[in-house]
């Protein structure tokens, strides 16, 4: 039955032209603005530690950002979305926001990780 659909699918791109494999990599993970996101750790001071913050800041997102461009087809449509949607309330959107979203929707993080009732 999946060949079925992917030979159906596949039909269907090359009677249009290419245009399904064009909108399907449009519609990938939000673009958003790792700097902004991080800049409250950047404006809280200048010490060691805001610096490092800061560091450790942009380092997550990015991290983050790699793993949902990586996994991004394997999450549900409509979990993406939502995700989208939730990252970005309260301020700047976040990409480990979106990630623990979209694994939490798919079952993909533990719902207790420490094995404690």
């Amino acid at each position: 039955m999946r060949r079925f659909w992917i030979s159906t699918i596949l039909g269907l791109e090359l009677l249009l032209g290419g245009t399904l494999a064009a909108s399907a990599r449009t519609v990938g993970v939000p673009d958003f603005n790792i700097r902004a996101i991080c800049a409250p750790e950047h404006r809280a001071g200048s010490t060691a530690v805001d610096r490092a913050s800061y560091r450790g800041c942009l380092s997550d997102e990015a991290a983050a950002r790699r793993t949902l461009i990586k996994r991004w087809a394997t999450f549900d449509v409509a979990e993406r979305r939502t995700c989208a949607t939730e990252s970005q309330i309260g301020g700047a959107p976040s990409y480990v926001a979106m990630l623990t979203c979209v694994q939490l929707g798919s079952d993909a993080l533990p719902i207790n990780p420490s094995g404690q009732p």
